[in-house]
């Protein structure tokens, strides 16, 4: 079994030349040539070794062994760039590994440093840096809160600094597949309000009637004839939601269709993982979540095919 993310997408030669000796040809002090910036690596990156053949097994060896040449003992705190980098390479096989080798290596990486709040302050930020945030490769929601978690146990962290976090993993607990996310309330443009609550299939867009991005998926969603016959049948239900509107946001909506609903809300950022615009949610008649995605095009699928 494997992950369910939402990746940037490699080339072959990328994906090929990842697992060779030159893919970790060590790119990192932060030292400037010919306008790229070069970071010193913390510790030699392994290579999966020539006799594991497939995408997988390679993934699995380096999740497995790719902390091994790390001295954690005699590290209190180490460069946050380095960590960066070296966390990107070790979170691409993630995508490609069993989901048990990837849990069974993040638990082991997590208890080898839960004792040194330096390090695993680091470790979170380095996490969030390549499994969560903006510039994130692969969104990885049941890792990251596994670090979430673990900074959240440790004492020696100040609140300050886990307030962030803590606020982003009781958004990503409610926001996860295979949850039942919380009911919000939303204003409709004549001023009516509403709750969403789980229970029909479901597309939910998070979204900014001002935003080319918004614009297109809007236009994508009305335009493909099969997602259209169904949400004509009553098989998909859409719902269009501003999260944190602004003064004349009703008037944004008028051109919206009918058999869509759509509205604004000012409580659902705080509930909801919206970490991009627009973001899209996938709800089963289950009231689970399906999919989550920032691909208009892949939440339209995924409702297609979850039509009974």
């Amino acid at each position: 079994m494997k992950f369910y993310t939402f990746l940037a997408p490699l080339s072959i030669m990328a994906l090929s030349s990842f697992f060779s000796s030159e893919s970790y040809a060590q790119q990192s002090g932060l030292q400037e040539e010919n306008g790229i910036i070069y970071i010193e690596p913390l510790f030699q990156y392994p290579v999966a070794p020539e006799e594991l053949l497939s995408l997988e097994d390679k993934s699995n060896w380096l999740m497995e062994h790719f902390w091994d040449s790390f001295d954690f003992k005699s590290k209190n705190a180490v460069d946050q760039n380095a960590l960066n980098d070296a966390f990107n390479v070790y979170s691409h096989p993630m995508r490609w590994a069993d989901k048990d080798v990837v849990l069974k290596s993040t638990d082991k990486l997590l208890a080898t440093i839960s004792k040194n709040p330096v390090l695993m302050l680091q470790f979170t930020k380095a996490a969030e840096e390549n499994l969560y945030g903006p510039r994130a490769m692969a969104y990885i929601d049941e890792v990251y809160v596994k670090y979430l978690d673990a900074l959240e146990k440790v004492k020696k962290i100040s609140p300050e600094r886990k307030s962030r976090y803590v606020r982003q993993n009781k958004i990503l607990k409610n926001s996860m597949i295979g949850t039942i996310p919380p009911h919000f309330t939303f204003e409709t443009p004549t001023g009516a309000k509403e709750t969403f609550r789980p229970g029909l299939l479901t597309v939910i867009e998070f979204g900014d009637p001002d935003c080319s991005d918004c614009r297109h998926a809007k236009l994508k969603m009305d335009t493909d004839l099969r997602f259209s016959e169904l949400v004509e049948k009553g098989k998909i239900n859409v719902l269009f939601i501003i999260p944190d509107p602004e003064e004349g946001w009703q008037t944004q909506l008028a051109g919206y269709p009918k058999l869509w609903h759509s509205g604004a809300s000012d409580e659902v950022s705080d509930i909801m993982d919206l970490r991009s615009t627009p973001f899209f949610y996938v709800v089963g008649t289950d009231g689970r979540i399906i999919d989550k995605t920032e691909n208009v095009e892949k939440a339209m699928t995924t409702a297609i095919e979850s039509v009974k």
